[in-house]
């Protein structure tokens, strides 16, 4: 019999049993005393397992954006697009406008953005396009991946950087280690698009000085514009909102070979240099800030020009059924396997069987049920494990259920052991195994939540539990991907006989 369809209420009054010894626990953590005559035992029960999409995928505001175009043979092609608004930088004295009278010279305007990681090919050089928004980012309105906003004129198309870029540097010497100063080579995890620059005639070699090519110009009628109103008088947020409502940074449509991940702590900014006619010291810049402004890790901070990433992906044929929610991909038709993958909204979908046959055992106390994920071996050459998984519940049509709490709606994510099931605020987080094992697993405790749904606890019942990579109201976005062994996927429950 299906679990979500049974009600065994007398189980909670046996656990309640078990869990009222006060003596030391047994190594398998299940509170038994240890002075009682009870084999302690577990069972693995099969379950049902299918692989299913859940959108749309948080993106406002994370701690990651995301900028690129990436085929692979098991999602198919994920195209990722962020829009940003904006912020005058605080610098007011850096401004063009505050250095009149003297006659100043644009030199060129680039779009920096500090990478932490590369989700395919990190050799080819990414093309990115760059354009205005329409209208500013809504603060009252919710984004996540499959918003779209409309996009304004191009500032600048299939802008080119190489993502394997590298950089020396110096490492300062260590009196308390006694090493001196050194240099290294270390990665330049920064892409730069160059939209606009001013042409540079060729410098003839000197004995005292080596001389360089002519540099070609880069035109670009929107920094000219953009310059001059920097020019203006008291150039401030309202004159930036103004001249520019927002950014939008894509891949070139010919770009298939990586999504780049922007993170927090690198720098995200729309920099313009300039110097002043007739000498050779006065050299400034002035940057208007995107992304976000935090330089610490964690969440964004509120006070952050508002951002997010839409995420478009086109499913392989193997996956074509999950273009609808209520679709399902059994692992029959994967070759065995069944996927969790972040940003996309690939999720396992997850119902067991054969609860009722072992609560019918007589003397029965279960102790512990815990989720065995075994992950197949070898799988993530692409793209790495996800860190953790989370149950949620949906129903028959792969919906995430709702709870209210306090007027607000909350997505049903099955709770930690030990707090209400009720609540919104403890998930339950399976982490993964790969130490000391022969194939690496997620574990996932969910003995509160099964005794709380077999006590008729929860309000509706789930139609099935979805293990998905990140939820709702995480802040994390990645495009991380685990290749499940669908068929060793159990329920393991720990139980004891009198």
């Amino acid at each position: 019999m299906n679990w979500l369809t049974s009600r065994c209420a007398p189980l909670l009054a046996l656990t309640a049993l078990a869990l009222a010894g006060c003596d030391k626990g047994t190594d398998l953590n299940v509170d038994l005393p240890d002075t009682a005559a009870i084999n302690t035992e577990y069972k693995d029960l099969a379950v049902d397992v299918a692989t299913v999409r859940i959108v749309p995928v948080q993106t406002l505001k994370t701690d990651h954006f995301l900028v690129g175009r990436l085929n692979d043979n098991v999602a198919g092609t994920t195209e990722a697009k962020a829009y940003f608004n904006l912020l005058a930088s605080p610098y007011t004295d850096s401004l063009p406008s505050r250095l009149a009278p003297r006659t100043l010279r644009l030199d060129s305007v680039v779009v920096v953005m500090g990478f932490d990681k590369v989700y395919g090919s990190a050799t080819t050089p990414a093309r990115f396009d760059v354009f205005k928004l329409l209208d500013p980012l809504d603060e009252r309105q919710v984004y996540d991946g499959g918003s779209s906003v409309p996009l304004g004129a191009p500032i600048g198309q299939n802008l080119t950087s190489r993502l394997d870029r590298t950089q020396v540097v110096t490492v300062p010497a260590n009196t308390t280690a006694n090493t001196p100063a050194y240099t290294t080579t270390v990665p330049d995890q920064t892409v730069r698009l160059l939209v606009q620059r001013r042409a540079f005639p060729a410098v003839a070699p000197t004995p005292r000085h080596a001389g360089y090519p002519a540099i070609a110009g880069v035109p670009s009628a929107f920094a000219d514009d953009f310059f001059n109103r920097l020019s203006q008088p008291s150039f401030g947020q309202p004159q930036l909102d103004a001249a520019l409502k927002g950014l939008a940074v894509t891949a070139s449509p010919g770009h298939t070979s990586s999504v780049v991940s922007f993170g927090q702590g690198r720098e995200t900014r729309m920099v313009v240099y300039f110097h002043a006619i007739g000498t050779d010291t006065l050299r400034r810049s002035y940057s208007v800030a995107f992304g976000s402004s935090n330089r610490t890790s964690g969440g964004a901070n509120p006070s952050d020009p508002r951002y997010f990433t839409q995420i478009l992906s086109t499913l392989p044929p193997a996956l074509a059924p999950l273009a609808a929610g209520a679709g399902a991909v059994p692992p029959a038709l994967l070759g065995g396997t069944s996927y969790l993958q972040e940003g996309v909204g690939l999720g396992t979908r997850v119902t067991f069987q054969g609860l009722d046959d072992l609560i019918k055992t007589p003397g029965l106390t279960v102790n512990r049920a815990e989720l065995r994920v075994p992950v197949k071996p070898f799988s993530n050459a692409l793209l790495a494990n996800p860190a953790q998984l989370y149950a949620v519940e949906v129903d028959a049509n792969n919906n995430v259920l709702q709870r209210v709490v306090n007027y607000q709606s909350y997505d049903r994510v099955a709770q930690a052991d030990g707090r209400s099931q009720l609540g919104v605020q403890a998930p339950a987080v399976g982490s993964i195994t790969d130490l000391a094992t022969a194939q690496p697993y997620y574990s996932l405790l969910i003995t509160s939540y099964l005794q709380a749904y077999l006590n008729n606890q929860l309000g509706d019942n789930p139609a099935s539990l979805v293990l998905v990579p990140n939820i709702r109201n995480s802040s994390a976005l990645t495009l991380n991907r685990a290749a499940l062994d669908a068929s060793n996927i159990r329920l393991r429950v720990y139980y004891s006989k009198r």
